[in-house]
């Protein structure tokens, strides 16, 4: 009887610990002793009850101290935070808030109008829009464009936001300037399928554009190239997306003490491991959250059915085979699936990618000496990130 006494004192001493394992061979162990065996068996117990309240304390105030510390430090100005850590001490831009420049509304109206129309495509059935949602960033959550007929494309669709910030459009940059860029879709046989000169006698023979080019142009016509320009303004009134990174950022301009409270302890430490040993803006910079630059990850399925040549496609040159280009981080949650081939659709699978360094495939037999098989770039390299880390990463990634 005293014995079960003494087990129900126990158990409530010991029912909250973490260690199940632990608790129940305890009990087991008090059922089968003596009243005196029990007691001196309830002190071994209290003792390691109490030395792991008080590690678990310690843990706690490190943690606690730690947070507060980087508050202090994201509470300063952009320039006296931590320092960023890069791969080589690469320089990088602050990071910034995206805005938007001047619009030219008749002309921005013009392109909205060509943006949405899908008698832009050969059959009529797909528009810029299609691929390009305002909900989704302006993507498409597809792992692959699809095109007309449902064609399927041979990469991800990237977001259309910011476009008079890039100097570089496509994963592999054939477009040096937006005004390239927005007629290649409309003649690409895998997305919109229609010659040039083709749309172009669509839009000027239907009477609803005339309105919108006599109050831009003051003429009944319009060339490719001012077709190009209309969509391009279009363009440039996408907003960034309004997220909590976006309120931060821009906040941090004006009153950082006041930015850094919007954040909670895990964004906030989210937000430094990016900075610091995740070497994340090494990439991921400025306003656009991007170099603008191409980079081999690795994912190029070199020599097999999947491969993807990168840049080389348009500049023909092997030092580019397998680079493609920097994408924005903006809107991240919003844009998956990610990477070139979509191959990605959870955070979590991303971060520990390049935890891991990236991918670095192996040439087999066949192209054991190929001069061309492409090498992951030296500035992916193994991070170390412990799970507290990666988890708070993501927590961050997911406000951006």
């Amino acid at each position: 009887m005293k014995n079960n006494h003494l087990v129900t004192l126990l158990l409530k001493g010991i029912s909250n610990t973490k260690y199940k394992k632990f608790k129940e061979s305890s009990i087991k162990t008090l059922m089968r002793l003596s009243s005196i065996q029990c007691i001196n068996h309830l002190k071994a117990v209290f003792w390691v009850l109490l030395l792991q309240i008080f590690i678990y304390s310690s843990i706690v105030n490190a943690s606690s101290k730690k947070t507060q510390e980087l508050r202090h430090q994201y509470s300063l100005q952009q320039e006296k935070w931590p320092e960023a850590e890069t791969t080589h001490k690469i320089r990088v831009d602050y990071l910034s808030p995206l805005r938007k420049g001047n619009v030219n509304s008749a002309l921005s109206l013009l392109g909205e109008k060509l943006f949405f129309d899908p008698q832009l495509s050969r059959n009529g059935t797909v528009s810029c829009s299609s691929c390009h949602e305002s909900r989704l960033c302006f993507q498409d959550s597809r792992p692959k464009a699809i095109g007309i007929n449902g064609k399927i494309g041979l990469r991800n669709t990237l977001s259309i936001i910011g476009v008079e910030h890039w100097n570089s459009f496509f994963w592999d940059g054939r477009a040096k300037n937006a005004i390239q860029q927005a007629l290649m879709p409309i003649s690409n046989p895998l997305e919109m399928d229609l010659e040039l000169e083709i749309a172009l006698s669509r839009v000027n023979n239907d009477k609803t554009y005339q309105a919108f080019i006599r109050k831009v142009f003051n003429k009944n016509d319009i060339t490719l190239t001012e077709m190009a320009f209309a969509i391009v303004e279009f363009e440039k009134t996408f907003p960034a997306p309004n997220t909590l990174y976006q309120q931060f950022i821009t906040q941090v301009q004006e009153n950082p003490k006041q930015a850094v409270g919007m954040l909670n302890d895990e964004q906030l430490s989210g937000l430094h491991i990016f900075r610091t040993k995740a070497k994340c803006m090494t990439c991921h910079n400025g306003a656009l959250l991007s170099d603008s630059n191409f980079h081999i990850t690795g994912l190029h399925a070199y020599g097999r059915v999947m491969q993807d040549l990168g840049r080389y496609d348009f500049t023909k040159k092997p030092s580019d085979i397998g680079k493609f280009r920097t994408p924005s981080l903006l809107g991240l949650e919003r844009t998956a699936p990610w990477m070139h081939n979509g191959i990605f659709n959870n955070l979590k699978g991303i971060i520990n990618f390049y935890n891991m360094g990236g991918a670095r495939p192996k040439p087999g037999k066949k192209y054991k000496d190929d001069p061309n098989f492409p090498k992951t770039s030296e500035l992916l390299i193994p991070l170390g990130l412990t799970k507290d880390e990666r988890n708070q990463l993501v927590e961050f990634l997911k406000i951006l």
